[in-house]
């Protein structure tokens, strides 16, 4: 059996979101996921990705670890800017 079937017989679903929090002149950057079974929160986790910084006019981000998204960490920051 895989994953996405066990997912979808027991209605469990993940939503992810980025989350910016500006403190001293840096921005974090944390990603939230929420795991719900039958539309129900059963489980949530925040976890830092990493740093948003300006330095000579320019912005740059610093993972705190290997990150896939960078992409979309980027273009939620530009949203919220």
């Amino acid at each position: 059996m895989s994953d996405d079937f066990l997912k979808d017989l027991f209605e469990i679903t993940q939503d992810h979101q980025f989350e910016f929090k500006e403190v001293y002149g840096f921005t974090f950057v944390f990603r939230t996921t929420l795991t719900k079974f039958k539309e129900m929160i059963t489980s949530a986790e925040i976890k830092p990705v990493g740093i948003i910084y300006e330095e000579n006019g320019e912005y740059y981000f610093a993972p705190l670890y290997e990150v896939e998204n960078i992409s979309e960490i980027i273009e939620e920051y530009v949203k919220n800017i």
